[in-house]
């Protein structure tokens, strides 16, 4: 055989380099992603409970959406001023004061 070990250890230690490098570069892409993720969750929580904390009031769809929105943003470990003001926003009535009617209960 012309590999012999030595051929053959250098061989699977140039394999594994390899693959070990792509993994590298996979898992810093993939850290990224969930960076920009979490950003734009983020963004989308601030501005959405900013427009319900304005207006006194929440639709029911309109916070079904923020929960799913809210439940992404925590998985992927975001926090801070995005919790605080979902909180205050869950506290908010279903009910417009403009209209006094209850929105899309049912």
């Amino acid at each position: 055989m012309a590999f012999g070990l030595g051929g053959i250890l250098k061989c699977s230690y140039s394999i594994f380099k390899a693959v070990k490098g792509n993994k590298d570069q996979v898992e810093r892409r993939f850290k990224s992603l969930e960076y920009a993720n979490v950003a734009i969750l983020h963004d989308k929580i601030y501005k959405q409970c900013t427009k319900y904390l304005k207006s006194g009031w929440v639709s029911v769809d309109d916070l079904e959406n923020l929960e799913y929105l809210w439940r992404g943003y925590r998985q992927l470990g975001g926090n801070g001023t995005g919790e605080t003001l979902y909180k205050k926003v869950l506290e908010l009535p279903n009910i417009s004061p403009a209209k006094g009617s209850v929105e899309n209960v049912g």
